[in-house]
Parts: structure tokens; C-alpha cells; sequence
């Protein structure tokens, strides 16, 4: 999960804060085989419509694919999806739980045959 990834309010734009965070993995891809590949999840609280928060999740992800790919990253090796709301972790009866819901996670998937 990549807690820090936080996003400019109802938007898929990375706020300068999420850096320290995406340049760790970022090395950690790096050191990775290129043939490692990956998806990335966005998650969000239940605020809002269901359909709108399944785009937004997903632009979120597309997001931070394109973040890997503007610094060298191929985004063949990436994955983005979107599940919205429909996957919490903590409690939306709360801004912490649903600060928490609102997240980024990375998955590392079957590396692509050679």
C-alpha cells in the first residue's frame, strides 16, 4: 500500500507531497528485472457517487503510471486499475478510515514471459 500518495482534492493530479514515497518504489522497481511487471490500484472513500469514484480510482492509477513512466519506466509494465469504492480497509464512519481508504496500492504481478 502506498499511504502517502496523496492527490490534489477530487483529481487524479499527484501533489508534490507523494515524491518521497513514489522515488522509493520507484528505486525498488529499478532493481527489479524488466520483466517484472505490476498493478497499480487506486481506492477510494465512499464520498460521492459509485460510478464517479470507480473513475476516479482508476485515473488515479493511470496517474501513477504515468508518474513511473515520465521518469523511465516503460508503462508496459504496468497495470492500472480502479475498484472505487469497493474494496476498504478501515471504516468510512471516520476521516481517518476514510483517509485510509483513499489509497494507492502496488501489486507485483507474473513477470512477462521473455
Amino acid at each position: 500500500m502506498l499511504d502517502n500518495v496523496r492527490f490534489k482534492s477530487d483529481s487524479d493530479i499527484i501533489l508534490k507531497e507523494s515524491d518521497d514515497t513514489l522515488n522509493k518504489v520507484l528505486a525498488t522497481i529499478k532493481q527489479l528485472p524488466v520483466e517484472q511487471r505490476f498493478r497499480i490500484e487506486g481506492h477510494t472513500d465512499n464520498r460521492g457517487d459509485d460510478a464517479y469514484n470507480l473513475d476516479l480510482s482508476a485515473r488515479r492509477a493511470r496517474s501513477v503510471v504515468a508518474w513511473f513512466a515520465k521518469r523511465g519506466i516503460d508503462a508496459k509494465r504496468f497495470e492500472a486499475k480502479g475498484f472505487g469504492e469497493t474494496k476498504p480497509v478501515d471504516s468510512n464512519d471516520t476521516d481517518e478510515g476514510r483517509l485510509r481508504n483513499r489509497r494507492v496500492e502496488i501489486h507485483l504481478l507474473e513477470a512477462a514471459a521473455k
